[in-house]
C-alpha cells in the first residue's frame, strides 16, 4: 500500500490529496515521522485544507508535542467545527501540565458543540476532560453538572464514574459516591471519542494494524461483540496467524465465553507452540476451572520459552496456592516479585497467602504496598483491612475503609457491618 501510495505522488505531485493518501498509508502503519511529512507537503499545497494540519498534528503527537500542539490548533483555525482538535490540543496541554490552556481547549470544545449538545461521545470527553481538571483546582460546583453530563452522554466509561465517585465523596454524598464507584469497577476505563478523519486513516491499512487497532478500540468502549467480529475477520484473511487466535481468546474470555476462549487458545498454540501469552493465559482458566495439572504444564512451558517470565511465575504461584501449596506458591510468587517489584498484583498474592499462614505482620506489609500502588483496588484494599481486623486492629481497619472512601472506594457493606459489630465506626473526616 505505501509503494503505491508512493507512486501515486510521483505521478503527480502537485496533488495534495496523493500527499494525503501517502501520509494515511504511513500513519495507519504507525510510521508516525514519515506521516507528517506527507501531511506537510499536503498542507503545504491545500493550506486552508484542516484534515491536513490535523492529521499531521496526529502524527506528530508521539514525535514532536510542540509542532502537534501547533499543528493542532492550526486545524482549529481552519476548520473550528472539529471538535478532535480541541480534544488533542488539550491533550497535549495538559502532557506538558499547562492545565489552563487545557482548559480553555475544552471550553471551547464545549461551546463549538453548542446548545444541541451532537456528537455524543466528544461531548462526553470535553464534558469529562474539563470536568476532572475543575475538580482537581477544587471547583467541584462547576466540575460537578460537566461530570454528570459526561457520564449520561458515555455511561459505558469507568473513568467518568471514578471522577465522580471522588467528587461526590468531597461534597458529602455518600450514597451517590458509592454507587459510582461501584459503577467504575465493573466498567472499562478508557472514554473513546468520534474521529472522522482518523477513522479514515485506520480503515486504509493494508495490513491487519487497522481493523486490530479498531478492534481494541470496540474493546475499549464496552462492545467486546464489535471486536470479536473484527478480529474473525482477520483471522479469515490471515488463518496462520498465532496471534489472531490469542487476541479472540482474550476477547472471548472477557465475554465469561472460557471454552470458546480455550479453543481459540488452543489454536493459537497448534499455530505457534510457543506462544508465551497463549500457554498463560489458558492456564488461568483451566486452573480456575480445576485442571491444575495442564494448567501448570503449561505454565512450565511458557518458563521454558521465557525463564522468569513474570506471569509465568505469578500463575504457578496462584496454581500451587490452588492446590494447597502455600509454601509453593510463596516461592513462585517471590520470584516473580524479583522481575517486577512493582507489581501491586504480586504483592497482593503474596499477602494473601502469608495471611493465610497466619503470618499478618507480612502479609499487612504487603497488602500495604499493593494498596499504595493502586489505590483505587477495592480488592486489594478489602484485603488489608481484613487482615488488620483479623489481628484486632479495628482502628486500622476503618483507617483503611475511610481512606477509600476519600477515593470514592467502598468496601463490601457486609465487611463494614462486621467491623461494625467489632468496633463502632469512628467518624468519617
Amino acid at each position: 500500500m505505501i509503494g503505491r501510495a508512493r507512486a501515486g505522488v510521483l505521478d503527480d505531485p502537485g496533488s495534495p490529496d496523493r500527499w494525503a493518501a501517502l501520509g494515511a498509508a504511513f500513519l495507519a502503519h504507525e510510521l508516525h515521522s514519515e506521516a507528517a511529512t506527507a501531511y506537510a507537503a499536503a498542507g503545504a499545497l491545500a493550506e486552508d485544507d484542516y484534515r491536513f494540519s490535523y492529521l499531521r498534528a496526529r502524527s506528530l503527537w508521539r514525535v514532536d508535542s510542540g509542532q502537534a500542539e501547533a499543528a493542532a490548533l492550526e486545524a482549529t483555525g481552519l476548520n473550528p467545527g472539529y471538535i478532535p482538535a480541541y480534544l488533542l490540543a488539550g491533550q497535549l496541554a495538559e502532557d506538558r501540565a499547562d492545565l489552563e490552556a487545557a482548559k480553555g481547549h475544552y471550553r471551547t470544545a464545549l461551546d463549538r458543540l453548542g446548545a444541541t449538545r451532537a456528537a455524543p461521545a466528544n461531548t462526553a470527553a470535553a464534558s469529562f476532560r474539563l470536568g476532572r481538571l475543575l475538580a482537581g483546582d477544587g471547583y467541584l460546583e462547576e466540575a460537578l453538572p460537566l461530570l454528570e453530563q459526561a457520564e449520561a452522554l458515555a455511561p459505558e466509561s469507568g473513568a467518568i464514574a471514578a471522577a465522580l465517585a471522588r467528587v461526590y465523596r468531597r461534597t458529602g454524598d455518600g450514597s451517590r459516591a458509592r454507587a459510582a464507584a461501584e459503577r467504575a469497577r465493573s466498567l472499562e476505563h478508557d472514554l473513546m471519542i468520534s474521529d472522522p478523519l482518523m477513522d479514515a486513516v485506520n480503515n486504509v491499512a493494508a495490513s491487519v494494524i487497522g481493523k486490530e487497532r479498531r478492534a481494541f478500540a470496540a474493546e475499549g468502549a464496552g462492545r467486546p461483540e464489535v471486536a470479536e467480529r473484527l478480529l474473525r475477520e482477520m483471522i479469515r484473511s490471515r488463518p496462520d496467524a498465532a496471534d489472531l487466535y490469542y487476541n479472540l481468546g482474550n476477547n472471548l474470555s472477557r465475554q465469561g465465553r472460557n471454552p470458546e476462549a480455550l479453543a481459540a487458545w488452543a489454536t493459537a498454540l497448534e499455530k505457534n507452540p510457543d506462544h508465551v501469552s497463549a500457554l498463560i493465559n489458558s492456564s488461568i482458566v483451566l486452573a480456575q476451572s480445576g485442571n491444575l495439572d495442564e494448567a501448570e504444564r503449561r505454565c512450565l512451558h511458557a518458563l521454558e520459552v521465557q525463564p522468569n517470565h513474570p506471569g509465568a511465575l505469578s500463575s504457578l504461584g496462584s496454581i500451587a496456592a490452588l492446590g494447597g501449596r502455600r509454601t509453593e506458591a510463596l516461592r513462585w510468587f517471590r520470584r516473580a516479585l524479583e522481575q517486577e517489584p512493582e507489581r501491586a498484583g504480586t504483592h497482593d498474592s503474596i499477602a494473601q497467602v502469608l495471611a493465610a499462614n497466619r503470618q499478618f505482620a507480612d502479609a499487612i506489609r504487603h497488602f500495604r504496598i499493593a494498596v499504595a500502588k493502586e489505590p483505587f483496588r477495592g480488592d486489594y484494599r478489602l484485603g488489608l483491612a481484613a487482615t488488620l481486623a483479623s489481628t484486632g486492629d479495628f482502628e486500622g481497619a476503618w483507617e483503611v475503609a475511610h481512606e477509600g472512601r476519600r477515593l470514592g472506594v467502598e468496601l463490601p457493606a457486609d465487611f463494614l457491618g462486621m467491623l461494625r459489630q467489632a468496633m463502632p465506626e469512628p467518624a468519617f473526616r
